[in-house]
């Protein structure tokens, strides 16, 4: 078991992970990392504002390489789970305040079509994986079930946007893998080629500091302000069909929405939220 320690010759605290990377298992190593550590979070062996092993610590414990562990921690930051800070290392998330958002169940690549808005498209991955504890709870999944994973660089006028991560049970939507998803909305591709119907989603908006994949994927310099829109859609019948998170470039995003009072005629015709950029 590693001990929670700041690499620094500060205090720790014995077994606070606990497991181990098993070298013959085909799940990638920075997965089973990834797994470990969402573990230790959700179990509160790790306390928000905390700090968790050094990278340093993380590669000699369990014996991988630092580009293992960079890659789990920064799929940990993308989540939201931690915070990395330059210099500092790696810190639990403190729980973020929440404040509801009304609108309508649209997507990004909706929202801008309807505004005569076209987006370029590049798929950085399509692929199935292992599901991580966090997302497997965000789905509501066995932790033994794989996922669809796509995640995509959205362009627009030339310039990179937003870089988008949908998770999706494989058991719904292995369909998806054999498509051309460049310039298709994943909302049609659920009520067209798969035939489900959309019921609901919810959505949470938070801000963030761009790690150094992020940047270099959105063309910002690390640490610049990200807008970072993630949620949950749900089927018709209640099954959750995708995990998305979307890190948008916070000089070039601002989400809008239309509210209205309790009982105000006309309330059901509220407008969607949307991305305006």
């Amino acid at each position: 078991m590693l001990s929670l320690q700041d690499g620094d010759g500060g205090k720790s605290r014995p077994g606070t992970i606990p497991g181990t990377i098993d070298k013959a298992s085909p799940v990638p190593y920075y997965y089973q990392l990834l797994q470990l550590l969402e573990r230790g979070i959700a179990s509160g062996a790790f306390a928000p504002g905390e700090k968790i092993p050094t990278e340093a610590a993380l590669c000699e414990h369990y014996d991988v390489s630092r580009t293992v562990v960079r890659q789990a921690l920064s799929d940990l930051d993308r989540t939201g789970l931690v915070t990395r800070h330059k210099g500092k290392g790696t810190f639990v998330a403190s729980p973020k305040v929440s404040e509801f958002v009304a609108q309508s169940l649209t997507s990004l690549h909706e929202d801008l079509s309807a505004r005569g808005v076209r987006l370029e498209t590049k798929v950085l991955r399509l692929e199935v994986e292992p599901v991580s504890p966090h997302v497997a709870h965000m789905l509501e999944l066995p932790e033994s079930e794989r996922i669809v994973l796509l995640e995509r660089l959205r362009f627009l006028a030339g310039e990179p946007l937003v870089v988008t991560t949908a998770h999706m049970p494989y058991s719904l939507c292995a369909p998806i893998l054999d498509l051309d998803m460049r310039d298709r909305s994943l909302f049609k591709t659920y009520e067209g080629e798969l035939g489900y119907k959309l019921l609901r989603g919810t959505r949470a908006i938070e801000s963030r500091a761009a790690d150094s994949e992020v940047a270099q994927q959105l063309g910002v310099r690390e640490g610049a302000p990200v807008l970072v829109f993630s949620g949950v859609t749900y089927l018709e019948d209640g099954r959750p069909i995708e995990y998305f998170v979307g890190i948008h470039r916070g000089d070039r995003s601002r989400f809008e929405t239309e509210l209205w009072r309790p009982g105000a005629v006309g309330a059901e015709a509220a407008r969607a939220a949307h991305v305006a950029s």
